[in-house]
């Protein structure tokens, strides 16, 4: 006769797995002795294993559901409920979820850590890792009160739903912190077993923000009240403008994340509305200054926490100019400048607050304070005609002067003669066009003065003319651009009446 399907499979033979303390054992059997002799071999049964545990923490007065992962959770039975202990407590619930997954109830306990262990009919879990943390879940309260986001401001606070020790060593093993909107702040110090001084840590978001209290890493409720950030304002640059507006500045601080970018009071110069601004960062804001009256201009910034403190300014400036009757030498050097359009400022600090630089086109020059409306420049040597003078405050540039630049001595190989004359004199000049120089004069004496050489070798031997008279002259020329000579120190010449 033919053997049916179910006739093969009674005659396989079966492989039953038992599990011995850690171990596997094999046995060979025929199903039917398999199955008709229960207990002769069955799968024992593997202790629990647990592997994780959530949350790590929860308060003393116990409560609190905790999740367990790990394996051999479930009995020989359905209805057999894991034990589960946190310390010598038993939890007050358990809910096997399945063979790896439980929820128990932690009971009241100790402030402290509680090892967790969960019992089978197969054994007891034995790692240690299973550390479930009794904790304060502690409240606070205090007045509401501004505060610098730069951070360093101190609030007393009171404790709730416990205490924080009768005394400082007992506060310092309660492990007291607090977090500050999020912010982990460690300066947390022991006034009485009732409240805490809070040393509130920097921001990048100036609001209100509220405190929570934590126990070695247990955070209790936020607080009803807050902490009002406001953003402070370190500095603006350029710190000059324009009075027509429209310079862009950086404004620098802490606490910008605060901002709201749709108020368009949040950014002010003097009181009024930026033309227009940009949180850039939570520590730079780029902003458009409006225009305003000569003088200093409080710049503040505004968040929900509050409004940055007075201190910070721009200066609107009017553009300043040279006077354009004046003049530069060739030779270059010192030169003191009449200033108009404005002034300098009443006194150097004013002076050097308003950082006044002049310049030749993109070149900066020394320059050096006289009073409101002078100015001493320093000029380098120049062949030009003209030059084109600038002054800055900041990046506020008055219009150009355009100046004549005026051919010079440079140089005299002798400075006196008798007035009789007749001594030879090397003179040396600059200046546009000095090439072709002629009308050589030694005061109002016309002298020959034949040229060789040529840049900066270039000579005129000049023959003192005789004098009427003695006493101090100055030599002048009239340069190949028509231009005559400005008077310098090395172009004095003197005439004697000693032989």
């Amino acid at each position: 006769m033919t053997k049916t399907p179910r006739a093969r499979r009674a005659t396989a033979i079966t492989a039953a797995v038992v599990a011995v303390a850690g171990t596997v054992a094999v046995a060979i059997a025929e199903p039917s002795a398999a199955f008709s002799a229960p207990g002769l071999v069955r799968v024992a049964d593997v202790g629990p294993v647990i592997s994780s545990i959530t949350p790590l923490m929860g308060v003393a007065a116990g409560g609190t559901s905790v999740t367990i992962w790990g394996s051999g959770f479930k009995g020989l039975t359905s209805d057999d409920v894991p034990t589960v202990m946190f310390g010598d407590q038993p939890s007050t619930d358990v809910w096997p979820v399945s063979d790896t997954k439980l929820i128990a109830v932690a009971p009241p306990g100790s402030i402290g850590n509680a090892l967790i262990k969960v019992t089978t009919p197969a054994g007891t879990s034995k790692n240690t890792a299973s550390i479930f943390g009794y904790r304060l879940k502690l409240g606070v309260d205090f007045d509401s009160a501004p505060a610098k986001a730069t951070g360093g401001n101190e609030v007393v606070a009171a404790v709730a739903d416990g205490t924080v020790g009768a005394t400082s060593s007992q506060f310092a093993a309660l492990r007291i912190t607090a977090k500050v909107g999020g912010i982990p702040v460690t300066k947390v110090s022991w006034v009485d077993e009732s409240h805490v001084k809070i040393v509130l840590p920097a921001v990048t978001k100036a609001a209100p923000t509220k405190i929570q209290l934590v126990q070695d890493g247990y955070s209790g409720p936020e607080s009803t009240s807050v902490v009002n950030y406001y953003p402070v304002i370190s500095s603006v640059t350029p710190g000059s403008v324009g009075v027509a507006g429209g310079d862009t500045v950086k404004i620098t601080g802490t606490g910008f994340g605060g901002v709201d970018p749709n108020d368009t009071g949040a950014v002010t110069f003097g009181g009024v509305n930026a033309s227009y601004f940009q949180v850039v960062s939570a520590v730079q804001i780029d902003a458009v200054v409006p225009s305003g009256d000569v003088g200093n201009a409080v710049v503040k910034v505004t968040t929900t926490g509050g409004v940055s403190p007075d201190g910070v300014k721009v200066a609107y400036r009017n553009p300043l100019t040279f006077d354009s009757g004046q003049y530069l030498r060739a030779n270059g050097g010192v030169h003191l400048l009449t200033v108009t359009g404005g002034t300098l400022g009443a006194n150097l600090a004013e002076f050097t607050a308003a950082t006044i630089t002049a310049r030749i086109g993109n070149t900066k020059l020394p320059v050096a304070y006289v009073d409101p409306t002078h100015l001493k420049v320093t000029t380098p040597a120049m062949n030009a005609e003209t030059a084109d003078l600038t002054l800055w405050q900041d990046v506020v540039s008055g219009p150009a002067t355009t100046m004549p630049v005026a051919p010079v001595v440079t140089s005299l190989s002798k400075v006196d003669d008798t007035i009789a004359g007749g001594a030879m004199v090397k003179v040396k000049v600059a200046g546009a066009g000095v090439a072709k120089s002629a009308n050589f004069m030694f005061g109002d004496n016309p002298a020959v003065c034949p040229a060789s050489g040529a840049g900066s070798g270039l000579v005129f031997t000049c023959t003192v003319p005789a004098a009427d008279e003695a006493g101090p002259v100055w030599v002048t020329f009239t340069a190949g651009t028509g231009t005559t000579s400005k008077f310098t120190a090395p172009a004095a010449f003197s005439y004697t009446d000693i032989d």
